[in-house]
C-alpha cells in the first residue's frame, strides 16, 4: 500500500448500525503534501465543545507509529496542524494521539489491558470507530458481515453507482444496503447460492482475511510456515497472506485456538484492520 493510501485515515465510519454515538476527544486527518511530506490535522470530534487544541510534542517509533501529544484548553484554536517529513518513516504510518492533560483517559471503558487496545485506539484516533451508547467497545462481541462491509468501504472511501439494487434478496430494507452493494461491486463480498448476503450473520476470520487480501495491495516476500493453518481450503491462501504480511501474528491470542472458520470478534477485527492500514 503506497503513500496515497494515507487518505484512508480520514474516513469516519460506523462499526455498528444503531448503537454508535459520537464520542468526546479529538481525532486526526492526514493529507499528502508530496511524496515526502504529509499534513496532519487534529480537530474536535464534537463541534459543540468549546475546548481547543495545541500540539505539544511528537516522535516516531520504529519508523511506523507517529505519537502526537496534544494539550487542550478553552483559549486554544479549534484545530492544530503538523507538517511531517517522512524521511525517517516507513509509510503508510499510523498516528497515535495522547492528551497530555489526561494521559490515562480511554475512550471506551472496557479496553484497558486487552491485547487489541492499541489498535482500537488507533482506529478511534483516526475517526474510524466510535463506541456503543453505554461507552463500551464490546471487544469480545462478534462483528456482522454488514458491519465489516461498512468498515472497509468507508475506510477506503469507495463509491459506486449501485445499479443492481436487486443483487441480493435480503437487503432491500437493510440499513447497510448501499454499502453492501458497493462492497459487492468492488468484489469484497459475494452472495450465497440462494441469492442472499446474510448481512446480520457474524463474519468469520476466513471471510475477513479474504476481504482484506483483496482490499489492500500488500507487498511482501515472506513465505512462512504456520502449523495451525488449514490447507486446500477456499480461504487458505488469503489466511496465509495475513500471516505473511503481519496482519495476524503467531504470538497473537487469536492464534492460541486458531480456527479460520470461527466468528471474529470486534477486537480482533480492529487489530487486523489497524495493521492493514499501516502495512505495505
Amino acid at each position: 500500500m503506497n503513500i496515497n493510501k494515507v487518505k484512508v485515515y480520514i474516513m469516519c465510519l460506523m462499526l455498528t448500525s444503531v448503537q454508535i454515538v459520537s464520542a468526546s476527544g479529538f481525532m486526526y486527518n492526514i493529507e499528502e503534501i508530496d511524496e515526502s511530506q504529509i499534513l496532519i490535522e487534529l480537530r474536535r470530534r464534537d463541534e459543540e465543545t468549546s475546548e481547543g487544541i495545541r500540539i505539544n510534542h511528537f516522535y516516531l517509533v520504529n519508523g511506523k507509529t507517529l505519537h502526537i501529544g496534544y494539550e487542550t484548553g478553552e483559549e486554544l484554536p479549534e484545530k492544530a496542524h503538523l507538517e511531517y517529513n517522512l524521511i525517517n518513516a516507513i509509510p503508510p504510518i499510523k498516528v497515535r494521539l495522547e492528551n497530555i492533560n489526561n494521559r490515562d483517559w480511554l475512550p471506551f471503558s472496557d479496553i484497558k489491558g486487552i491485547e487489541a487496545k492499541e489498535y482500537i485506539l488507533h482506529l478511534y484516533d483516526a475517526g474510524i470507530v466510535n463506541g456503543r451508547a453505554d461507552g463500551t467497545f464490546s471487544p469480545d462481541s462478534f462483528i456482522t458481515r454488514a458491519e465489516f462491509m461498512v468498515l472497509l468501504v468507508n475506510s477506503l472511501n469507495l463509491e459506486g453507482e449501485k445499479k443492481d439494487i436487486n443483487m441480493f434478496s435480503d437487503i432491500s430494507e437493510h440499513w447497510a444496503k448501499e454499502i453492501i452493494l458497493i462492497a459487492a461491486e468492488n468484489n469484497f463480498i459475494s452472495g450465497y447460492q440462494d441469492n442472499t448476503i446474510r448481512p446480520d450473520r457474524p463474519i468469520t476470520l476466513a471471510e475477513v482475511s479474504s476481504i482484506i487480501s483483496r482490499a489492500f495491495n500488500f507487498k511482501t516476500t515472506k513465505n512462512g510456515m504456520y502449523s495451525k493453518l488449514r490447507r486446500d481450503k477456499w480461504y487458505s491462501d488469503s489466511v496465509k497472506k495475513m500471516f505473511d504480511c503481519g496482519i495476524i501474528k503467531v504470538d497473537d491470542e487469536i492464534y492460541d485456538d486458531f480456527n479460520e472458520e470461527s466468528f471474529i470478534t470486534r477486537s480482533n477485527c480492529a487489530m487486523m484492520v489497524s495493521r492493514a492500514l499501516s502495512t505495505y
